[in-house]
C-alpha cells in the first residue's frame, strides 16, 4: 500500500503521524536488544514461518474489520490454520465487548497542529466510541501509545461533536500465535510528548538547511 500524502487546506504537505513519531526512538531499544540476542544465540533476525503466522492473522482481523477479503493461497496450510486460532479469539472479543465498527481507514489533517493520520477504526465498543488499533508485537510500545493519543486529537479537531471515550489496542503475536486486547481511557501527558516531536520535526527541518 502506497504511503498516504497528507496535505493541509492550502495544499502544503504536512507530517504523518508515524513520521512525528519516528523521532521518538525508544521503542528500537528493545528491538536492538532482542536483535543482539538471536544474534547471541545463532538464531536468524526474520524466520518466515514465525512472521507468516503473526501476519496473516493481522491481515485476518484487519479484513474482518474493513469487510476485505484475504486469498488463503497465498499461505501454506499449516499457516492459515495456525492464525485462525488467533481469529477465532478475535471473534469472541468482538462478542464480548459488543464491537461495532462505524469507520475504517479515516484519513484526515490537524489544521491546527499540521500533521496528518490514518485511523485504523472508529467504533462503538462496550457501547462507547472508541478508537481501536491493530498491533503485531511482543508487546505495547510508547510510539503506540502516542500514536492512537494522536488519532483521538485529529479525530475530534475534525469531528468535535463527537469525543472519543477509550482506546483499544489489538495485539496479534509475532512469533506466535496469540491474541491481547489492552484497553486504555487516557494517556496522561502522551498528548504532550506528541506535541514536542512535532516541534521537533520543524527545527529538525530548519537545523537540515543550514547544512
Amino acid at each position: 500500500m502506497p504511503a498516504i500524502i497528507y496535505r493541509n487546506k492550502t495544499g502544503e504537505r504536512v507530517p504523518s503521524v508515524t513520521t512525528v513519531i519516528s523521532q521518538w526512538g525508544i521503542k528500537s531499544k528493545p528491538l536492538m536488544y532482542w536483535a543482539w540476542k538471536q544474534g547471541e544465540k545463532g538464531i536468524p533476525l526474520y524466520e518466515k514461518e514465525a512472521a507468516d503466522v503473526g501476519t496473516l492473522a493481522h491481515l485476518m482481523i484487519d479484513a474482518d474489520v474493513k469487510g476485505k477479503e484475504i486469498n488463503f493461497a497465498e499461505f501454506p496450510m499449516n499457516i492459515v490454520e495456525q492464525a485462525k486460532v488467533c481469529y477465532q479469539n478475535f471473534q469472541e472479543w468482538k462478542k464480548r465487548h459488543d464491537f461495532k465498527p462505524i469507520e475504517t481507514e479515516i484519513s484526515l489533517v490537524s489544521e491546527e497542529h499540521q500533521f496528518g493520520g490514518t485511523i485504523d477504526c472508529v467504533a462503538m465498543i462496550n457501547g462507547k466510541l472508541s478508537i481501536m488499533d491493530l498491533k503485531t508485537g511482543k508487546e505495547v510500545y510508547e510510539d503506540h501509545i502516542l500514536q492512537v493519543q494522536s488519532y483521538q486529537k485529529l479525530f475530534e479537531e475534525n469531528f468535535p461533536d463527537h469525543k472519543i471515550d477509550g482506546f483499544h489496542l489489538v495485539r496479534t503475536g509475532k512469533e506466535i500465535t496469540m491474541f491481547a486486547h489492552h484497553y486504555y481511557k487516557d494517556f496522561p501527558d502522551a498528548w504532550r510528548a506528541f506535541l514536542l516531536l512535532r516541534q521537533l520535526y520543524d527545527i529538525h527541518k530548519t537545523i537540515k538547511r543550514l547544512k
